[in-house]
């Protein structure tokens, strides 16, 4: 499975609307129901079996994938499916846990849904097939991702650090010769920038995806949730730190309200109107040539509130095995296939790494990207990867959460409105919906 397109990954379940389907939730409180093969947990054994099983994807190069495992693995063969996009997968698996049948045996699942389809009793835990061996292999924010409540419920694909891809043009224009290190001096570019050129901003306002990223990577850890219960605090410490901040900008009307992909924020990126991008690291080769000459754009560490390195994922998905698969032990072999050497370099192929080995790889880290003036761009990546705060999560019902983000602070935030009161309203939808889920919340 290859990480769908950057401009499809971005948007942190912006839209997923396939949230508002909660489909028996609670039931994967406890082990999901196992699938005919179960009982066998030799994923070598399965793998020599003459079997074929059902990949669902979104990627174009999911078959090209499954066909290469099976020249490893001749008596395995794949019947990919191909859907549109992470939120027809989730509403299709969801359907099929409802009904009772039709789920494939390999998914792809967006690391945001992973613990919404795994409470809801669709996923397989991994760990009797021995996946839990690979923790070490991944770095600690996407293995965690795929870590719920106590569950190895997918194997990591890739991954988005965050970082911040800046126009070198724009930002000298308003005296700018160094990106911003920390948030004051990005507030300090903010204003400048926007006095420079009235109809240029140094970012967009932002959406869902962003915005819990943005909370994350200030120290914020909102949402909890252990076993039914769940804890929501949009008021807390790292929370209210970046919502002020933001706030202010966007009060100074320093803040472009334009939506991220649309083509009115392409324009603004190809005309020089909109001076930074702060994205998951998937971004760094996901076409910024498109945007203006090379050269012209450069990739820089998240500005941090002290100096201090740190940050946020934002976006990357991993590959789960289903509760209705009748061949667990063999879709869990060909995900430990895919989880180091040859069949990671398959994974590899597309998106940023999760992988620790590839983070490290000097090869790799020391490619010059002639987009941005052959700058060695993922090792800016690599160590945003290794300044990822952790324990973050996200809540059983991101889906939902996400969807309804537009309501409250999406408003707030297309038109300057008080972020903190905006806040305030999404918990407490959150918080009604999650008690009307059955989860004890806030309680």
């Amino acid at each position: 499975m290859e990480h769908p397109t950057p401009r499809r990954s971005a948007r942190l379940g912006a839209a997923l609307g396939s949230g508002a389907l909660l489909i028996g939730l609670l039931a994967g409180c406890s082990a999901a129901a196992p699938g005919a093969d179960a009982g066998s947990t030799d994923t070598d054994a399965a793998l020599q079996e003459d079997v074929t099983l059902t990949w669902w994807t979104w990627s174009d190069t999911t078959q090209e994938q499954a066909d290469a495992i099976s020249e490893v693995y001749p008596n395995v063969t794949f019947d990919v499916v191909k859907l549109e996009n992470p939120d027809a997968v989730v509403t299709k698996l969801q359907n099929a846990i409802k009904a009772g049948k039709g789920a494939p045996d390999l998914v792809p699942v967006e690391y945001q849904t992973m613990p919404q389809l795994a409470l809801g009793g669709a996923l397989a835990d991994l760990t009797p097939y021995g996946l839990a061996d690979y923790q070490d292999a991944f770095t600690a924010s996407t293995w965690n991702a795929v870590n719920v409540q106590d569950q190895i419920v997918g194997l990591p694909n890739d991954s988005g650090p965050m970082v911040m891809i800046y126009n070198t043009a724009l930002y000298e224009k308003a005296g700018i010769t160094e990106a911003p290190k920390t948030w004051d001096e990005f507030a300090t570019a903010a204003a400048a920038i926007h006095a420079a050129d009235p109809e240029a901003y140094i970012a967009n306002s932002g959406d869902a995806g962003f915005f819990t990223s943005m909370i994350w990577a200030s120290g914020g850890q909102p949402f909890r949730t252990e076993g039914d219960r769940v804890t929501i605090d949009l008021q807390d410490e790292g929370t209210k730190k970046f919502s002020e901040f933001w706030g202010e900008r966007l009060a100074a009307g320093e803040l472009s309200g334009l939506a991220t992909w649309s083509d009115e924020w392409t324009k603004a990126l190809t005309q020089d109107k909109l001076g930074t991008l702060l994205m998951g690291s998937w971004m760094i080769n996901g076409g910024m040539e498109d945007y203006g000459p090379a050269g012209r754009f450069k990739v820089a560490p998240m500005p941090t509130w002290d100096g201090t390195p740190a940050s946020a994922e934002n976006g990357g998905s991993g590959i789960s095995v289903t509760s209705q698969s009748e061949h667990q032990a063999a879709a869990a072999g060909v995900l430990k296939y895919l989880a180091e050497g040859e069949g990671r370099a398959l994974l590899n192929q597309s998106g940023f790494p999760s992988t620790v080995a590839d983070l490290e790889n000097p090869e790799w880290l020391d490619a010059p990207f002639p987009g941005y003036g052959g700058q060695a761009a993922n090792q800016i990546g690599a160590a945003s990867a290794e300044s990822v705060i952790p324990g973050w999560q996200y809540l059983p019902y991101q889906g939902y959460a996400n969807n309804v983000f537009s309501d409250s602070v999406g408003k707030a935030l297309g038109s300057g409105g008080d972020l903190d009161e905006a806040l305030l309203a999404w918990q407490d939808t959150l918080v009604a919906y999650g008690n009307e889920q059955g989860f004890s919340v806030n309680q």
